[in-house]
């Protein structure tokens, strides 16, 4: 009777693990929308020029000290397919997620992808423009990073 209880109640937690991770990773598939809808649901996005900056500065302070935060940076390819960039800070790491299975033209090997990352630098580019990007991530080797937002020099 014990092997039976066992048992099913093995069965009972593997699949309630499975569903759980598919309903996690369903629903971390996005729905496309434009640009102006982004913008009112907060999103940093970045089209012609970055929208909902605040926010983005917010989270780089919350960062800075250790607060709990989340934010998605969307973006667009020029025929307009969103791509959305999560990242959520649960105090220590930053869990990154990337999802481009709205592109069009995004060839075979699109769709989410996650990491586990440490910190977000900023770079200077030789025009001057600020590049945030994503730094010790468990995926990526030492000399990668993945590319946040571009904005222009204060």
């Amino acid at each position: 009777m014990r092997k039976i209880f066992f048992a099913v109640f093995s069965l009972l937690l593997i699949g309630g693990i499975i569903g759980y991770f598919y309903l996690v990773d369903s629903s971390s598939q996005y729905k496309p929308y434009g640009s102006e809808e982004a913008i009112k649901k907060g999103d940093i996005v970045f089209k012609d020029k970055v929208y909902n900056i605040k926010r983005f500065e917010q989270f780089l302070t919350n960062l800075a000290n250790r607060k709990k935060d989340s934010i998605r940076i969307t973006g667009y390819t020029d025929e307009g397919d969103p791509l959305f960039k999560d990242l959520r800070f649960d105090g220590k790491v930053i869990l990154y997620s990337y999802d481009d299975s709205n592109d069009a033209f995004g060839g075979n090997n699109k769709g989410l992808k996650k990491d586990v990352c440490k910190e977000v630098l900023e770079k200077v580019s030789i025009q001057g423009e600020i590049n945030y990007i994503m730094s010790g991530c468990s995926k990526n080797s030492q000399d990668m990073s993945y590319f946040l937002i571009r904005v222009p020099k204060k």
